[in-house]
């Protein structure tokens, strides 16, 4: 009789991801999940990257899917270490991000019988004895899949279930591991059998007929645009994406939170659509356009400019990993890559009108916002575009006064740019950086394209977060970190309480310090802090900045606290005019009298 070779589940667990490409697991310790982190060790190429905190690390595996398209993997333990991360993962399935969190549970037995164990909750009105199970049920809202492993007969299927499906509907899933079965054998050839990362729809022939139906609207259209949203980067489509406009040179928009997907030097690369807080020109453009092929859409109230986005659904053709929408007939249930692939392979260029081409649209500049600093938003951000960034940087910018200004930013060919604009979690970017570090040298190191990592933080933002700069030092990341120190909550100053305390921060936190403060030797960080335009553009043309390239280099940037970009302000008073209606309907609907917000 022969014996079946087996392998620890931890193993099993852990060989998996790495056949996927992924080479670093983030998170924490805990008295739960040690036994199954050791087994890391035992997977060639796999290394331990421990966080500061669960919610850092939650962070870091998000900013990691988002540059690798692969699940960032991330352990907890039970209870305390889960909840703590619930809030990053809950960002992550908000935008489409692939993430793993594989938490470490107390064993079977002790669950089952419902054991009085740290970390636990009483059980509630049916008994106090603790509902060891309550934890996960927490995170079903924010998870596309989840597996407890708890019999030992499907662990290996459970697994690759997990995986794959994190992967195909790029958004969070989970793995809870108990003690006990850390070491459950399973069979060692299940790992020769490879995860199939492929998409298919269940209709073939309905795509078929979609792919026919748009390919018919292209070629009857006059004014044909392409408007490009993040759902398409998430889902590994720019590929196809670039494809399609540069066999079309169809004139094509991306949104706010796609910006830089489609170059922004590309001669059909008209402009920023994001509803009436575009620039100048560029909402008159998409939404007389007669047929509107928007790639990836999410439809929130940042990235429509306030619920401002006016495109009529006779206009409006929608490809959404969960839903094809053609001219307001919805199919629910098509994932849009296998049709975007169709489209891509069967249009042909020569039958499409003759449009207006991208250089003919009338665009006008962005804003300017006055400052009494020297160094204000709208300077700064275009400063960067036009002098600073390279092309394939990896940009990221914190949810607040960044995510608004950069905006005005002209992106070089082929960045990858990363904003939390619909979840907007303060604290979010900086811990995200690290995890694109991790993911860009595996890129590199696969061969890729050599890229840095620009971090956009804000001063009341990296409060959150700020202890997870000792992690890019210590694993040797040399990201570019810009800080902008306004002297608080800019972003809650522009939508409530100017000058109230609540948006205040403690005033005397020496920024420039922090690395050496969290212990980094001098030769791992350069920092500097400008307040002038002047020290700004001498410092980032300094040979002394030039050669810190293999260090973190941080820079603090003086602004003035109510240095509001031109699209928040604008963002803030649409919604606001849009609230007033909303609660005098509400308000007569419910027979009250209207108040104010």
């Amino acid at each position: 009789m022969t014996m079946t070779e087996t392998i620890p589940l931890g193993d099993y667990l852990f060989q998996r991801i790495r056949q996927l490409g992924i080479t670093k697991i983030l998170g924490c310790p805990g008295d739960f999940n040690m036994t199954l982190l050791d087994h890391i060790d035992n997977v060639e190429g796999l290394e331990w990257l421990g966080n500061c905190n669960e919610l850092n690390a939650a962070y870091a595996a998000d900013g990691y899917g988002r540059v690798r398209g692969l699940p960032g993997v991330f352990v907890t333990t039970y209870g305390v270490g889960e909840l703590s991360a619930i809030n990053g993962v809950a960002g992550a399935f908000a935008e489409h991000v692939p993430v793993l969190h594989i938490v470490g549970t107390p064993a079977r037995p002790e669950m089952e019988y419902r054991m009085w164990m740290h970390h636990t909750l009483p059980g509630g009105s049916d008994s106090e004895d603790p509902d060891h199970y309550v934890f996960q049920r927490m995170s079903a809202p924010v998870r596309c899949a989840s597996a407890a492993l708890d019999d030992v007969n499907t662990l290996a299927e459970e697994v690759d279930r997990v995986l794959f499906t994190i992967w195909r509907k790029s958004l969070p899933g989970y793995i809870f591991v108990p003690l006990d079965i850390v070491n459950a054998p399973v069979p060692k050839s299940k790992l020769d059998e490879p995860l199939v990362l492929k998409i298919v729809n269940s209709d073939p022939s309905l795509e078929d007929a979609l792919v026919l139906e748009i390919l018919d609207a292209l070629y009857k259209s006059k004014t044909p645009t392409i408007l490009v949203d993040i759902l398409a980067r998430r889902h590994r489509a720019r590929k196809l994406v670039m494809e399609l406009i540069d066999k079309t040179q169809i004139p094509s928009f991306s949104t706010d939170l796609a910006k830089g997907f489609v170059d922004e030097d590309h001669p059909a690369f008209v402009g920023q659509y994001n509803g009436r807080l575009s620039r100048p020109g560029v909402a008159e453009a998409v939404e007389s356009s007669d047929v509107v092929l928007n790639i990836g859409p999410v439809i929130s109230d940042s990235n429509t400019g306030g619920f401002t986005r006016f495109i009529d659904n006779k206009h409006l053709i929608m490809l959404h990993p969960s839903y094809v929408e053609v001219f307001g007939v919805r199919y629910d249930g098509l994932h849009f890559l296998p049709i975007l692939e169709k489209l891509v392979a069967r249009i042909d260029s020569s039958k499409l009108p003759l449009f207006k081409k991208a250089d003919s649209f009338n665009i006008g500049p962005a804003p300017v916002v006055e400052s009494p600093a020297d160094i204000s938003t709208s300077y700064f951000y275009k400063y960067m575009g036009d002098k600073f960034l390279k092309p394939n940087d990896i940009i990221f910018a914190e949810s607040g006064t960044p995510q608004y200004g950069i905006n005005d930013a002209r992106f070089p060919k082929n960045v990858n740019f990363t904003t939390q604009l619909y979840y907007s979690s303060i604290g979010f970017a900086l811990p995200a950086a690290l995890g694109a570090c991790v993911a860009q040298r595996e890129i590199e190191n696969e061969g890729g394209e050599k890229a840095r990592v620009v971090l956009f933080e804000g001063d009341g933002s990296s409060m959150m977060t700020i202890q997870e700069l000792t992690t890019f030092t210590r694993n040797g990341y040399n990201p570019i970190i810009f800080l902008i120190n306004n002297s608080g909550y800019t972003i809650e100053r522009a939508i409530h309480g100017p000058e109230a305390k609540y948006n205040d921060i403690p005033p005397d936190w020496r920024w420039t310090e922090l690395f050496k403060t969290f212990g980094a030797d001098e030769s791992k960080y350069f920092s500097a802090r400008v307040a002038t335009r002047k020290e700004l553009e001498d410092l980032l043309s300094s040979k002394e900045f030039a050669q810190a390239e293999h260090k973190a280099r941080f820079v603090e940037v003086v602004m003035d606290r109510l240095d509001i970009p031109w699209r928040l302000s604008g963002q803030v008073a649409t919604i606001a005019e849009k609230v007033k209606v909303w609660f005098t309907d509400y308000s007569t609907k419910r027979g009250e009298a209207p108040r104010s917000a």
